[in-house]
């Protein structure tokens, strides 16, 4: 197939090179994007190789280590080449139409060597000689080969969708969540992962771990990790076209109604899907620590809103979709308002029940071997109440605030580069504050999913549980109406106005 964007000019290293007023030699300016992934590689794979020693700093931050480190290097890199900085990324990049294949083969060059090369000094000074990979206790490689697929998936698909996406980064706006939605990527997946293994979601990482193969137990962990990541690149790119096929040039001339909403649905679902596997793992790895929870979590809806908020309005929550149904607005914030808004409230909620369900099947597969841990909470049925109820009323109408609003006077970036943040905030701020309470599922379909595989406890009921979620919605929706009454009163001029012009 044949993409939009496969013009030369779309291409990071096309645009450096034809920079007019560039500071580097001309011959030298060629070299630099892959001067560029080569350090940004070997940087990310040197952390992770430290972090995952099985000796120093508490795992919990050793996670949130390589998380920042990834930010750091994507926002000093992405101007330069696009900074993927993974071959499981430039791979997708390619299988989606939005980069050569030739360009995507030297990018890879690059962060192999980049890999490579932060192995061996690693090795060779000594660092990172305990290496703690593969499936851990009452785990096997078939759980591990599972999660890093899904995750590796998840990083490709944030990327496709932060980086490579014309519409959420139009040429002359380009958004500036780039770096924190992959960097959360790495954080979602290491603590879903805890307890069960160590993820890589990186093939330069991968192939890294063949230098430390060369004694012995790591070259087959190396190769497991790799080919896990490339399936995970080739579902991601799959993924993608689905999600976006107004961007793809033979797609785009199918039934654009049909496209749009399996578009919609599909972004519901697959945010839906890994917010919920994240929450129910990581709650089910971390024991009674509500870090790898909290993190993790709130992790997931920052990538994933970041990714497809400009797709779906990234609700991912029938509470929040409820709230968005009952303050009148559009589910994002280009969907013009029409009679649709009923039906994609119903399927919106569909697509998430039936995310949340797969997530819970998901789970059940990675922890089928793993002792339940005990799940009571101390707390009485009305703490509980509250400790729900208030948690999803302000997720709901920070979500209605801050997601799908434009401002009044609409003069503003197109790109909003806070609501992800916003939005995982909330679960972050909720979780460490009233997770041990009510387990802050703080969404039906997460509630639904624990409950299935052990997660929470027996007090947690699902039909009570919902019912709080559903009147803490709706106090949401009109405590937004009360605080924005202003938007409501410009939609009445504008309608007014339309009328008057007939």
């Amino acid at each position: 197939m044949t993409s939009l964007s496969e013009a030369p000019e779309e291409e990071p290293i096309a645009k450096l090179q034809a920079a007019e007023s560039s500071v580097f030699a001309s011959r030298w300016e060629q070299f630099t994007p892959y001067i560029a992934e080569f350090w940004g590689t070997l940087v990310i794979t040197a952390t992770f190789l430290c972090n995952v020693d099985g000796a120093g700093t508490d795992p919990a931050f050793k996670s949130i280590s390589q998380a920042f480190m990834v930010i750091g290097i994507v926002s000093a890199t992405k101007h330069i080449t696009g900074a993927s900085l993974n071959p499981s990324v430039s791979l997708a990049l390619a299988l989606a139409g939005r980069q050569k294949l030739r360009t995507a083969g030297l990018l890879c060059v690059a962060q192999i060597a980049g890999g490579l090369t932060a192995a061996t000094l690693c090795f060779e000074a000594g660092v990172a000689k305990e290496l703690v990979l593969g499936p851990l206790k009452f785990h096997n490689w078939v759980q591990v080969g599972l999660l890093e697929s899904l995750y590796a998936c998840m990083l490709c698909l944030v990327y496709l969708n932060c980086a490579a996406s014309t519409k959420n980064n139009p040429k002359g706006d380009q958004n500036g969540f780039i770096g924190i939605a992959v960097g959360c990527c790495y954080l979602a997946s290491h603590n879903a992962a805890e307890g069960i293994c160590s993820t890589v979601s990186n093939s330069a990482v991968a192939i890294g771990l063949l230098v430390y193969g060369a004694g012995g137990i790591h070259l087959s962990h190396g190769v497991g990790y790799f080919l896990y990541d490339l399936l995970g690149a080739f579902l991601a790119a799959g993924i993608y076209r689905v999600l976006r096929p107004k961007e793809f040039v033979s797609l785009s001339r199918l039934n654009e109604d049909n496209t749009q909403e399996s578009a919609v649905l599909g972004s519901e679902f697959i945010g839906t899907f890994y917010i919920v596997l994240t929450q129910v793992s990581s709650r089910l790895s971390g024991e009674q620590d509500l870090g790898p929870q909290a993190w993790g979590t709130a992790a997931a809806v920052i990538a994933m809103v970041c990714a497809l908020r400009d797709v779906s309005g990234a609700h991912f929550n029938p509470a929040v979709t409820l709230a968005v149904r009952c303050s009148g607005r559009s589910p994002a914030e280009d969907m013009a308002s029409d009679p649709k808004e009923v039906r994609y409230g119903i399927f919106y909620a569909i697509a998430q029940v039936l995310a949340g369900v797969a997530a819970f099947l998901i789970a059940g597969i990675v922890h089928a071997s793993q002792p339940r841990t005990s799940t009571v909470e101390a707390a009485t049925a009305s703490q509980i109440c509250i400790a729900e109820g208030f948690g999803v009323f302000f997720l709901c109408y920070v979500v209605l605030a801050s997601s799908v609003t434009f401002p009044v006077d609409g003069s503003r970036s197109k790109q909003n580069n806070l609501a992800g943040v916003a939005y995982g905030s909330v679960i972050l701020a909720v979780t460490l504050t009233v997770g041990n309470i009510s387990g802050a599922m703080l969404n039906p379909v997460s509630v639904v999913s624990a409950i299935m595989v052990g997660a929470v406890s027996g007090r947690n009921s699902l039909l009570v549980d919902v019912t709080y979620h559903v009147v803490a919605a709706v106090a949401a929706a009109a405590s937004f109406l009360v605080t924005h009454a202003q938007l409501y009163a410009k939609d009445a001029l504008d309608a007014d106005e339309r009328l008057t012009g007939l």
